[in-house]
């Protein structure tokens, strides 16, 4: 069986990392995140070095590594990458060119706040040096429709709920989830909201 995977943008689609004794691979166009052993983790590192080549990876391993174990693992890496949850490549489903004006996702600053207070925040404990205040619902609503309005062809967008703590105006993120995934099946589309 030959084994081959698209690594051609590997530091901009995947990453490794170890902790805490983890080892945790990211998918990040797919959001899937992995839990791999000490040996997957080798294969992987091989396989960057070999740009996807996975024949050469398992001649470079012969002598380090058990043969079946490795084959096993580009096998497995192999149904993951053919599940979409692997190797996957950022492809928006329309062509964008600069000259289009289109928005695919929104970070709504809900709370200008954070109950906190903590000293050593990057925000200044949640007000990031300006007056504290939570964003009106009538805001929020302008916004969605702004995204929906100008998000084009795109069949989904995205919108984050941001802060200070935007749990602090949780009544008003409510009512916009609500508010905007009516407006956004009106209009053909799907929002996806993250807080």
């Amino acid at each position: 069986m030959e084994y081959r995977f698209n690594t051609k943008n590997w530091d901009k689609d995947l990453h490794l990392f170890t902790y805490k004794d983890l080892n945790i691979l990211l998918d990040v166009n797919s959001g899937a995140v992995h839990v791999i052993d000490d040996l997957t983790k080798a294969v992987l590192e091989l396989l960057k070095e070999f740009r996807g080549d996975g024949e050469r990876v398992l001649e470079a391993g012969r002598d380090r590594y058990p043969a079946g174990e490795m084959e096993e693992i580009l096998h497995e890496l192999q149904g993951l990458a053919r599940d979409g949850l692997l190797f996957t490549e950022d492809s928006p489903t329309v062509p964008w060119t600069a000259h289009e004006k289109i928005i695919k996702s929104l970070c709504l600053h809900v709370a200008h706040d954070c109950n906190l207070r903590c000293r050593y925040c990057f925000a200044g404990t949640g007000e990031y040096s300006g007056p504290r205040g939570l964003m009106p619902l009538e805001v929020g609503q302008a916004a969605l429709d702004f995204l929906l309005a100008h998000a084009g062809a795109r069949p989904t967008v995205e919108v984050d709920f941001f802060g200070g703590e935007p749990l602090l105006n949780m009544p008003v993120v409510r009512e916009l989830i609500s508010y905007g995934k009516e407006a956004a099946r009106r209009a053909g589309k799907t929002i996806d909201f993250t807080l």
